[in-house]
C-alpha cells in the first residue's frame, strides 16, 4: 500500500483520508474492507491484485535519459510513465506516417551535438530556424500568446509540442509539476517536446524553450529545468532557454532603467516589455545574480497558486493542446478522409470518434 500510494506522488498517509476520514488509521495500518481496498485500488490507479502481492513489484526504469539533479525532485510515478507512454505511442504513429511519405530528415535535430557555443549563438540558430525574431515575438500581446507563437512556430518546422496537466484526459489524475516539468524526444524526422501544463502556467514557456534546446542537442530526456541544475547539459539548455527568451544584453539595458524603482515593479516593467511572464524575469535576474533564489522562489509559488492554469474553457481547444495542434488536425483529417479508422484516431487523441469528427469539423471552419 505505502507503494502504490507513491505512485500518485503522495504518502500513504495523504491517501488514507480520502477513502474513508474515520477508518483513516485502520486503512493506514492496512486493515481494509473489501469495498475500501477496491476503492483505495482505484484511486491510486492500481491493479486491485497488486495489493496482494507479498512484495511490490518492481520499479519501472525511467526509459530515457534523466536531467533532473535537484536534490527535491520527486520520484517518477505511474503517472509519468503512462503520459510517456501515450506521448511516444503519438510519436512513433507520426513518425511512422512521415517515413512511408519519405519525408526528409530535420536538420536541425542534433545539430550541435557535442558542438561548444556560447548560449547567444545557439539561441541565435533555434529562432532564425523558427522564423521567430525578437521583434516578432515582442509583438504580441502578452506572455500567453508568446507561449502559442513558440508552439505554432516549432511545429511549423516538424516538431511536436504536447501540452498537458493530467493523464491523457483524465483529469482526476493530474500531473505533479514537483517530478518533471517537461522531456524532449530526439528523432530526426519526428521530434517532440511535451509540457507539464500542472507547472505554474507561467513557466510553459521557458520548459517549451528549454525543450527545443535539448532538441538541439539531440537530447531524448526527462527534465526539471530548474535554476540550480548541475547536469551539463541541463544547465546549458536553461542558458539557451533564457537567452532565446530575454536576450542578456537587453534584460541589463532595461533593468539598469527600472530597478532604482525596486525589485517587484522592475520585474513587473521588463515582463511587460519582453512579452514574457514574470517568473522569466526574475530567472534572468537570478541569473544575472541582482535577486536572491528566495526571491526567485517567492515569484515562482505566487505563479503557482494564481489562477488560470492548464484545461478549462473550450474542450477541443484544450484537445488541440493536449495532443498538439499539428498532430490533432492532421489526425481528425485523416479520419475525416478514411485513411484511418475513427477508432484508430480516437485512440490517438485520447477522446471519442464523435469528439474527432466535431474536431474536424471545428477546423475546417476556422480555416474557412
Amino acid at each position: 500500500m505505502d507503494w502504490a500510494a507513491r505512485q500518485t506522488g503522495e504518502s500513504l498517509r495523504e491517501v488514507a483520508p480520502r477513502i474513508s476520514v474515520k477508518a483513516a488509521n485502520r486503512i493506514e495500518a492496512g486493515l481494509l474492507t473489501p469495498a475500501q481496498a477496491e476503492k483505495f485500488a482505484k484511486l491510486v490507479n492500481v491493479p486491485f491484485g497488486f495489493l496482494f502481492f507479498s512484495t511490490p513489484p518492481k520499479e519501472r526504469p525511467i526509459p530515457i535519459a534523466d536531467f533532473r539533479s535537484v536534490q527535491d525532485a520527486e520520484p517518477l510515478g505511474k503517472d509519468f510513465f503512462d503520459v510517456y507512454d501515450d506521448v511516444v505511442y503519438k510519436q512513433s504513429w507520426y513518425r511512422d506516417y512521415l517515413t512511408a511519405t519519405s519525408a526528409d530528415k530535420l536538420p536541425f535535430v542534433g545539430k550541435f551535438a557535442g558542438k561548444s557555443l556560447k548560449p547567444k549563438e545557439f539561441a541565435n540558430d533555434i529562432r532564425n530556424t523558427l522564423n521567430l525574431s525578437e521583434a516578432r515575438l515582442r509583438a504580441v500581446g502578452s506572455s500567453d500568446e508568446a507561449y502559442a507563437l513558440l508552439a505554432s512556430c516549432s511545429e511549423s518546422v516538424g516538431i511536436l509540442v504536447f501540452k498537458n496537466g493530467v493523464v491523457g484526459n483524465n483529469t482526476r489524475r493530474p500531473l505533479s509539476a514537483s517530478q518533471f516539468r517537461g522531456f524532449a524526444i530526439s528523432d530526426p524526422i519526428a521530434p517532440a517536446v511535451f509540457v507539464n501544463g500542472a507547472d505554474a502556467k507561467a513557466a510553459w514557456q521557458f520548459t517549451l524553450a528549454h525543450e527545443l534546446a535539448h532538441i538541439w542537442l539531440g537530447d531524448t530526456g526527462i527534465s526539471q529545468a530548474h535554476p540550480r541544475a548541475s547536469q551539463k547539459n541541463e544547465v546549458l539548455c536553461n542558458a539557451v532557454a533564457a537567452e532565446f527568451l530575454v536576450p542578456m544584453e537587453s534584460f541589463e539595458k532595461h533593468w539598469a532603467l527600472h530597478e532604482r524603482l525596486g525589485t517587484p515593479t522592475a520585474i513587473d516593467q521588463l515582463r511587460k516589455h519582453f512579452k514574457v511572464s514574470a517568473l522569466v524575469i526574475a530567472r534572468r535576474a537570478l541569473d544575472r545574480g541582482l535577486i536572491t533564489f528566495n526571491q526567485y522562489n517567492e515569484v515562482y509559488v505566487k505563479a503557482r497558486n494564481s489562477k488560470g492554469g492548464e484545461g478549462g474553457g473550450d474542450f477541443y481547444r484544450t484537445l488541440g493542446a493536449r495532443n498538439g495542434k499539428r498532430f490533432s488536425t492532421m489526425v481528425a483529417e485523416l479520419a475525416y478522409s478514411g485513411e484511418i479508422g475513427l477508432r484508430e484516431a480516437s485512440r490517438l487523441l485520447n477522446t471519442t470518434p464523435t469528439n474527432v469528427m466535431n474536431l474536424y469539423e471545428r477546423q475546417k471552419t476556422v480555416s474557412n
